[in-house]
């Protein structure tokens, strides 16, 4: 096979250098190096002729690198591009925990990005582009968009919620690719068989939330004042010595703004303090509790709330990334005479998350302005919403998943792993409501029948991220061993992206 220049923006898990090289092997030759940072000297040394771009780097300062290649106006006047800066430009809240990195220095910031990616994609003639995941910061999303937008083929890996098993996508919303050599998933499949059992005795509560759940209950105000102290000897000791304390990461975007009047100072923890306490007091001024025993209750749709900021929303969403969207949508969609019950999701207010980058306290009262619709009290279980709503709408949460399994219909805007399953039905293709409504549920025996007759094939065995298979280790303990073998993992990814590229390059020519 010829040469092709690739776009490379690896994960964190160690196996993400040595594919490299094995995908160069197969003639995919790394040109751009852009992902985790643990493996940007890799990418430096193992391919000196690549243009290495620091994430943390390439966020936060404005390039001054003189540029080749300018983008047409029929490009710039897209829908495509004008949806990817949308979707940049929401990104980059995760950026602005104090919420000084306004719109002007924003704007700078993504045209420094994609000006520079775009020129390099055109010089650099990249071909085809390998993310570990769907890329949710913004310069890894600014790339994926532009080679999309130019017609290259994009890969990238979606993990499945219940067992470490991976999907090979080429395209955010989208159905998976066949893995060639078919590895025996036979364990995973077992292992969701079981998860899926626990549901004839009702809806179980994650393990995430668990763990969410048991962090909050220990945090303390003393907690805070240690975070705090942390935070001015950690500015101190810069100041004195120069530098920061740890060593440079991608996760650094989270707390050094790109804008000096946005970076952080000895009272960042108090304004960051008051917004997520404006957040968490706000809800509950609109929050309703629901009496499931009230005969004039009336029909309702449970729409629980993503998560803000996840990679969950944006980019898997699709053209439905905003929560917004989605929920005007199904207003729309919906009868006047069925209301939508909205709940916020408890990890919004999480003391181990950072929920008050993803939603302003405003949004209660917009969503409280629309018709038939009603923000619900935190205090009334998802389960007992589920059982009674006509239907669970989601962008692409499990809650969708948790319906069917229970004889409800989940509807979902997004392609999360199950979106094929039994009961589970796409946002866009539901016929009129009073036909949906009719339709009937599935079962746990239909939905375990599914997942062996379509896991298989299209899923192999892995992790992404060293977050992710920490997660699963806490699940699974040691068995997770027996579940995930990286260099298995390692090996039947490249397999997939060359079977695939190697078959679009022979339809091309």
């Amino acid at each position: 096979m010829a040469t092709t220049n690739v776009f490379y923006m690896p994960a964190s898990k160690p196996f993400w250098s040595p594919m490299a090289k094995d995908l160069a092997s197969h003639g995919l030759i790394p040109a751009i190096w852009m992902g985790d940072w643990r493996h940007d000297n890799f990418g430096r040394t193992e391919f000196p002729d690549a243009e290495v771009l620091p994430i943390k780097e390439t966020h936060t300062t404005i390039s001054d690198v003189p540029l080749a290649h300018a983008p047409s106006a029929e490009l710039l006047t897209s829908r495509a591009f004008l949806a990817m800066k949308n979707q940049a430009m929401k990104l980059m809240d995760r950026q602005d925990e104090t919420r000084y990195f306004g719109r002007l220095e924003r704007d700078a910031h993504f045209y420094s990005i994609f000006n520079h990616l775009y020129s390099s994609i055109i010089e650099k003639k990249i071909g085809a582009l390998v993310v570990g995941e769907a890329p949710h910061h913004t310069a890894q999303l600014i790339g994926y968009r532009t080679c999309e937008m130019l017609g290259i083929p994009t890969y990238h890996l979606m993990m499945n919620t219940y067992v470490p098993l991976l999907q090979v996508q080429r395209q955010i919303v989208g159905n998976p690719l066949p893995v060639p050599s078919a590895p025996d998933v036979t364990k995973h499949i077992d292992e969701i068989h079981k998860s899926f059992e626990t549901y004839r005795e009702g809806i179980p509560t994650p393990l995430y939330m668990t763990n969410q759940a048991n962090f909050d209950k220990t945090w303390k105000f003393s907690r805070w004042v240690r975070r705090y102290w942390r935070n001015i000897v950690a500015l101190r000791v810069k100041k004195i010595i120069g530098r920061e304390i740890r060593p440079s990461n991608d996760t650094g975007i989270r707390n050094l703004y790109p804008f000096q009047v946005n970076r952080r100072h000895w009272l960042t923890p108090f304004r960051v303090e008051a917004i997520r306490r404006n957040l968490e007091q706000e809800y509950p001024k609109f929050a309703e509790k629901v009496d499931f025993s009230d005969g004039s209750l009336p029909k309702f749709v449970y729409f629980p709330m993503p998560f803000e900021p996840e990679r969950t929303t944006l980019p898997d969403g699709g053209d439905f990334y905003e929560a917004m969207d989605a929920l005007l949508a199904l207003r729309a969609y919906l009868p006047e005479d069925v209301h939508i019950f909205v709940k916020e999701h408890p990890s919004q207010f999480a003391r181990k998350l950072s929920g008050y980058k993803g939603r302003s306290q405003l949004i209660y009262q917009v969503i409280a302005n629309l018709p038939n619709t009603r923000l619900i009290d935190l205090s009334v279980p998802s389960a007992s919403l589920t059982e009674n709503a006509e239907f669970v709408c989601v962008i692409t949460g499990t809650a969708a998943l948790e319906a069917a399994l229970i004889g409800k219909k989940g509807v979902v805007f997004g392609s999360p792993w199950f979106w094929r399953l039994p009961g589970v039905h796409v946002f866009t293709e539901l016929p009129p409501y009073e036909k949906f409504v009719k339709l009937p549920g599935s079962s746990v025996d239909e939905l375990k029948a599914a997942v062996s007759a379509t896991v298989p094939g299209f899923n192999l065995p892995g992790t992404i991220s060293v977050s992710q298979r920490t997660y699963m280790r806490q699940k699974f303990g040691d068995y997770v061993d027996e579940l995930v073998r990286d260099e298995d993992t390692r090996r039947l990814v490249v397999e997939t992206i060359v079977a695939d590229f190697t078959q679009r390059s022979k339809r091309k020519n």
